[in-house]
């Protein structure tokens, strides 16, 4: 009898520390849906351990939150926010860009379309090492970005599908692009960026600089007006989607995130090739030598 007892224990306390310790998951395991359509989190609501990635943006916001990357994931589901609702805000103040940072005890919640991590009290974290490489953008055409179409019947902005999903918190660039329109969204500070080479009839995505941290005055960066043509847009994807006062909305947006993001054309890129380099200067030798017939 006592050995059963004995072995109740030891079977109870197996169980107690398997719940306390919990599973470390990837942030693939946290964000991969096999459907685009199936937006939540498969763990949403559990308290998990994530052995994390890199820090790739950090946002002070009113809950503010931390970008991290994990690099095994390059096509996909490999991004994920982290948001601190510490009231020191311990872990949004101690990691710096380029951090590998693992986290235990975090609570899987969804957020305006968003799978996030709550760092709360009883979570922790670990600076695995620092000064990491960032990613390389993933570079996508514009409607990879499933764009919005404007609705009466529910009123809002609404996409016709989630393709986008598996790039949620990736850092992403799309190329040749030109703006517009601008004060579009629910907020009004979104911008439609439209492919100019090659463009199909709806090559076009939703960008926004609210993450920018170099916006000066209003919502847009100084960069961004219509008819601003880009090289290229860099930034992380981010999806928004709420209802309100019977208006709905539910799209995706190409957040920026500093000036750097915005690559305009420059007078010195004479071949138009968003590189300034020994074929911009021949061409500039040439029209110096034999003008411009």
């Amino acid at each position: 009898m006592k050995k059963s007892v004995f072995s109740m224990m030891v079977l109870t306390l197996e169980v107690f520390t398997q719940i306390v310790v919990g599973v470390d998951y990837s942030i693939y395991d946290l964000q991969y849906q096999s459907d685009p359509e199936d937006l939540n989190s498969p763990h949403v609501g559990e308290d998990v351990n994530c052995i994390g990635g890199i820090v790739i943006h950090k946002f002070p916001g009113g809950k503010p939150k931390v970008t991290l990357y994990d690099p095994a994931y390059p096509d996909g589901w490999g991004g994920i926010a982290i948001k601190d609702f510490t009231e020191a805000k311990e872990f949004y103040n101690a990691v710096n860009v380029g951090d590998w940072v693992s986290l235990t005890h975090t609570t899987v919640e969804e957020f305006n379309g968003n799978t996030q991590l709550m760092f709360e009290s009883k979570s922790g974290f670990v600076v695995e090492s620092t000064g990491n490489d960032l990613p390389e953008p993933i570079l996508i055409e514009p409607n990879d970005i499933t764009a919005p179409i404007y609705q009466t019947n529910p009123e809002g902005w609404l996409v016709e599908n989630h393709n986008t999903e598996k790039y949620e918190a990736m850092l992403v660039r799309v190329e040749s692009i030109i703006v517009t329109e601008k004060d579009l969204g629910k907020a009004e500070d979104n911008y439609s960026l439209e492919s100019f080479e090659n463009a199909g009839p709806n090559d076009l995505c939703w960008a926004s600089d609210y993450m920018n941290e170099e916006v000066e005055e209003d919502d847009y960066h100084r960069f961004v007006s219509l008819g601003s043509h880009f090289c290229s847009v860099t930034g992380i994807i981010e999806q928004y989607d709420g209802y309100k006062n019977y208006y709905e909305w539910d799209y995706y947006q190409l957040l920026t995130t500093y000036t750097g993001d915005l690559k305009r054309y420059t007078p010195a890129d004479i071949n138009g090739d968003c590189m300034v380099d020994f074929s911009d200067f021949a061409i500039l030798c040439e029209y110096w030598l034999w003008g411009t017939e």
